[in-house]
């Protein structure tokens, strides 16, 4: 072989080496970023917002990052708050009735699918009673009874209208309040948009609202778990943990924006049959289903409802799983999700 050959010979098994050791420092490069995800929080719909996804390319884990919060910041700004004044929920309470964005007025059907289960013990039509207490806001109060009094009338689910055209129409007296579901809504439309991404899997949490998307890369059979707050606790407090695969998990309680006036606690779920802060016999549930809108809806509803068979019975009706949490730290698992809870913390016992 002349010297020419060899030199274009030594030079394309060069290039082939290289080529090689790139391959490798790549598929390295991309297994390193799938075990780290990229995290941020920020705040969103008066809470919390932690976002975390796992992506062979960091850069779109970074523009989902983006995305997401984008799609919390505009839900909230231009369909469900009744505080912003451009909103459609905003619009209706000052107009009485009006066409709106698609995902509003399914919001809208679905709450009222939810009410019509459990007798109005959810009831989005709460927001005189709402507006009165304020709970969670700098203008917290303890409304007096005449007031509270005077607002129990506007509550009737049943007087919403829903017509063609996503035309809504609420009671001339009636307001609107979508807080009780527009944390599990937002997850909801952050998991249709991940769907186009190149995203592998990750958690966004909205307050008490989470969305479990896609597959864990760091674990071997790809499923998260997700830690359940000790009600009784700090925030970063766990009391058990739920091995799953991609669902929504929405948890609601009364440690979570709490007015305190005279020595008493005043918690913010308010039950639309009495005027106050719901009083049950549980502290805290989580509810486990396949839509964030439903987890956050049937969590204030059974919170309302207690445990027992009317909250069971609606978790069948949609095909959801909760676990319940009492005053006395005894903890109800359905049978849907229970070889799959496991307690951390033993002054908890699970009841059968």
């Amino acid at each position: 072989m002349s010297g020419k050959k060899k030199t274009i010979l030594s030079i394309v098994i060069a290039i082939l080496l290289i080529a090689a050791i790139i391959g490798v420092g790549l598929a390295l490069r991309k297994k390193t970023t799938l075990s780290t995800p990229v995290t941020n929080s920020t705040i969103g719909m008066g809470t919390v917002v932690v976002e975390s996804f796992y992506c062979s390319e960091t850069d779109v884990s970074k523009a989902a990052i983006t995305k997401s919060t984008k799609i919390i910041n505009e839900l909230d700004k231009n369909r469900l708050s009744w505080r912003e004044d451009g909103s459609d929920v905003a619009k209706l309470n000052a107009k009485g009735s009006g066409s709106v964005d698609p995902i509003t007025y399914d919001c809208i059907k679905n709450c009222l699918d939810v009410s019509s289960k459990c007798d109005g013990i959810f009831d989005i039509t709460v927001g005189k009673l709402s507006g009165l207490w304020n709970i969670g806001t700098e203008d917290a109060r303890v409304p007096s009874d005449e007031e509270i009094d005077a607002a129990l009338p506007t509550i009737n689910y049943s007087r919403v209208a829903l017509s063609n055209n996503q035309k809504v129409e609420i009671g001339a007296d009636q307001k609107l309040d979508l807080g009780a579901i527009g944390k599990g809504l937002a997850c909801d439309v952050i998991k249709e948009y991940l769907v186009d991404t190149k995203v592998v899997g990750g958690t966004v949490s909205v307050g008490g609202s989470i969305l479990v998307y896609g597959s864990n890369p760091t674990s071997k059979d790809k499923s998260w778990n997700v830690g359940i707050r000790d009600p009784f606790g700090n925030d970063s407090d766990y009391m058990a943990v739920i091995n799953c695969g991609p669902c929504f998990i929405s948890t609601s309680g009364d440690y979570e924006k709490v007015l305190v006036e005279n020595g008493k606690k005043y918690h913010h779920i308010l039950n639309p049959k009495t005027g106050y802060p719901a009083e049950s016999n549980v502290t805290g549930i989580t509810v486990i289903c396949d839509s964030g809108a439903l987890s956050d809806a049937l969590s204030t509803a059974c919170f309302i409802l207690g445990y027992g068979e009317d909250s069971l019975k609606l978790l069948e009706e949609y095909n959801a799983n909760a676990i319940f949490v009492t005053k006395d730290k005894k903890v109800y698992i359905t049978d849907g999700i229970a070889k799959s809870v496991t307690i951390t913390n033993d002054s908890f016992k699970v009841e059968k």
